[in-house]
């Protein structure tokens, strides 16, 4: 029943150690870690070349 104990507590604190190490070093959000200096979004090409020039944004079944 120690053991269990011990083994429950150290799991614990590896947890909590590795998400404040992370969160200090290496983890980033999306949108600074995949843009670059030269990506621009314009406000009237935004999501034309995912749903299409002709959508008028509202969902109809087809």
């Amino acid at each position: 029943m120690k053991s269990m104990i011990l083994a429950f507590a150290a799991a614990i604190v590896i947890a909590i150690g590795a998400g404040w190490v992370l969160n200090q070093s290496y983890l980033q959000t999306a949108s600074s870690s995949f843009v670059g200096s030269g990506t621009q979004l314009r406000g009237s090409e935004a999501g034309s070349n995912l749903v299409g020039q002709d959508w008028s944004g509202t969902a109809r079944p087809n």
